[in-house]
C-alpha cells in the first residue's frame, strides 16, 4: 500500500486544560510508530509544546492568518489553508495545501482562485469527501477526476462521516490508489477513525502493511484519553464491537454457532488430554519403581479444579479467548 496517512486528531479534539506537553509528544511518537506519516496540528499544540518530536512530518492548520508566524517554531511540510482563510491574502514560504469540500468539477477553479490569494506555492490539494456507499469503481473514477483537475498538485482525501461511511470511503480510495488519506485517531463523529481503518485492513482484508504497528496504535488509544477532552480510549470500544460480531459467527458447514470461549466440556477434554500425556510420559521413561509409583499417585491426585479455574475463570485477553 503506497497511500500515506495523516492524522488530524490534534485539530479535531479539544485539548484538556493543562495537558502535559510530554504526553502530547508521547502521543505524536505513538502515532508515528503506528504508521502515520504526517501529523496535522494547529496553534493549540504549539502553545503547549515547545519542541515537537522529529520522527514524523507536520502539517500546520492555519485557522487564522494571525497564527501564520507560529510556523517559524517548527519545520512544517505544509501550511494548510481553507477557503475561509483566503479572505486575506497570504504570504508564506511554506508549501501550501489547499483544503476544499468535494464538488464535482470544481477542483480546478478552486485552485485557480487560491493561487490569486496566496503569495507562495500551492503544492497539494486536500478534498473533504463524504460518499454514501458508492461502488469502488465510482470512487476510482471520482479520484481520477480529482487528480486530473488538480494536476500537478499532490492530492489528499479526507473522508467525512456524514453518512457513517468514512472508513468505507477511506478503504475504497486506498484501493483506488490514493496518494494520501487524512484520518483521526479515536472514534470521531465527523472524520474517519484511524483505528477502524487499520483494524479493517488487518482483520477483514488481512492486508495490513508492515509499516503499520498495532502496538503503537494501542498506545495512541490510551494516551488520547489523557490529553483530550473526550471519552474512553477507542480501542476497547472497537474490540468490544469485534467481540460482539465474533459471537454471531456461524459454522459455514453445520450452521451452528462458532464456539469462541472454553466451555466446561472443552476444559474437561483438555484436562484429560493433559493427564493422559503425563501418564504416557511416566510409562515411557525408564525410572526406578518407587519414583514411578510416586508420579502415578501425583497424577491420580492432580487438582483438576485448579486447571478448570485457570481456563474458565481467569480473565483472559484477546479476540478469541
Amino acid at each position: 500500500m503506497k497511500t500515506v496517512l495523516t492524522d488530524n486528531s490534534l485539530c479535531v479534539y479539544p485539548l484538556k486544560n493543562g495537558a502535559d506537553p510530554e504526553l502530547i509528544c508521547a502521543y505524536i511518537n505513538a502515532l508515528a510508530k503506528a504508521g502515520v506519516d504526517y501529523v496535522e496540528l494547529d496553534f493549540r499544540t504549539l502553545v503547549r509544546v515547545k519542541k515537537l518530536p522529529e520522527n514524523v512530518k507536520y502539517i500546520f492548520r492555519m485557522v487564522d492568518p494571525m497564527f501564520l508566524s507560529m510556523t517559524d517554531f517548527c519545520d512544517f511540510s505544509y501550511l494548510l489553508v481553507t477557503y475561509s482563510d483566503l479572505r486575506e491574502k497570504i504570504k508564506t514560504e511554506l508549501p501550501v495545501m489547499l483544503e476544499i469540500p468535494y464538488l464535482k468539477n470544481t477542483a480546478r477553479g478552486a485552485v485557480k482562485y487560491a493561487e490569486s490569494r496566496v503569495d507562495g506555492n500551492i503544492t497539494a490539494l486536500r478534498v473533504r469527501a463524504a460518499f454514501e456507499y458508492d461502488e469502488p469503481d465510482v470512487i476510482k473514477d471520482v479520484y481520477k477526476d480529482i487528480c486530473d483537475a488538480a494536476a500537478p498538485l499532490a492530492v489528499d482525501v479526507c473522508p467525512l462521516n456524514e453518512y457513517k461511511t468514512a472508513v468505507d470511503t477511506a478503504l475504497k480510495f486506498t484501493a483506488a490508489g490514493a496518494q494520501s488519506l487524512t484520518l483521526a485517531a479515536g472514534l470521531p463523529v465527523k472524520y474517519g477513525s484511524l483505528e477502524e481503518y487499520l483494524f479493517t485492513l488487518a482483520c477483514v482484508f488481512n492486508s495490513l502493511p508492515s509499516k503499520f504497528d498495532l502496538h503503537g496504535l494501542g498506545v495512541v488509544s490510551v494516551l488520547r484519553n489523557h490529553i483530550f477532552q473526550t471519552g474512553a480510549p477507542a480501542l476497547p470500544a472497537l474490540l468490544d464491537t469485534i467481540d460482539s460480531d465474533l459471537r454471531c459467527l456461524k459454522n459455514a458447514d453445520t450452521g451452528e454457532d462458532v464456539g469462541l470461549y472454553i466451555t466446561m466440556k472443552n476444559s474437561e477434554y483438555l484436562n484429560q488430554t493433559f493427564v493422559s500425556a503425563l501418564e504416557k510420559m511416566a510409562q515411557d521413561e525408564k525410572m526406578p519403581e518407587d519414583i514411578y509409583e510416586d508420579i502415578s499417585k501425583a497424577i491420580a491426585h492432580y487438582d483438576r479444579g485448579m486447571y478448570n479455574e485457570e481456563l474458565l475463570h481467569k480473565k483472559r485477553t484477546g479476540l478469541l479467548n
